[in-house]
């Protein structure tokens, strides 16, 4: 009868298998919770990444159809005269002005308005009404007070603040006045009234003809 030889190579061998398959166990092992995350099906990884956008700030503002045709304050045939009205300050409904800026529904900031001219009124042989005689008062609501001829300020040859913080879908009303002095020249005489829109808190910037 033959005695079968013990295999120190096989007996070897199982030792590193078995070695391996207990570091396989450990490493797999959540240290916290005893918990095994040996998965059959590969490890599971994450990452991240940042998503970002910058909206710029957009407004936009338009003449109202009274304002876009022109301030007329129409035919004067006894002088002095005070605090002769636009045409159109009292034409709307109870007595309302008709003369606006609309600020667009499609802004996203609010608006501030600014407003100037460029001259003096001036006619043809070049007589002039001096810009502090032509005022205006502006208000985001309009009725028979409002703007009020009591609070008007005279139009200048650089931008001045004349309506603050406008919502989008907003509206600002104005209203305006001229005094003529005795013995003024007769004639047409003309200037030029500006409007802008800045982003709200920004300076109006340099009126420039």
């Amino acid at each position: 009868m033959k005695t079968k030889r013990v295999s120190w190579f096989n007996i070897v061998l199982i030792i590193v298998i078995v070695a391996c398959l207990i570091l396989l166990v450990i490493q797999n092992t959540d240290a916290k919770t005893g918990k095994s995350i040996l998965s059959f099906t590969g490890h599971a990884t994450e990452s991240s990444t940042v998503s970002n956008v910058t909206i710029q700030k957009y407004l936009s503002v338009a003449l109202c159809d009274n304002l876009s045709e022109g301030i007329y304050f129409g035919n004067v045939t006894t002088l002095p005269v005070t605090d002769q009205n636009g045409t159109h300050n009292y034409d709307g409904a109870a007595s309302a002005s008709t003369y606006c800026v609309n600020v667009s529904t499609d802004s996203n900031t609010p608006v501030d308005f600014c407003i100037g001219a460029n001259d003096d009124l001036t006619n043809a042989a070049l007589d002039t009404i001096g810009l502090d005689n032509e005022t205006y008062y502006n208000s985001t609501s309009t009725d028979l007070n409002n703007p009020s001829s009591g609070s008007q300020v005279s139009l200048t040859t650089s931008y001045a603040k004349s309506g603050e913080n406008i919502a989008a879908g907003s509206v600002n009303w104005y209203r305006f006045w001229l005094d003529i002095p005795a013995a003024q020249a007769s004639g047409d005489y003309n200037n030029s009234i500006y409007f802008k829109g800045v982003q709200t808190t920004l300076n109006c910037g340099t009126l420039t003809p």
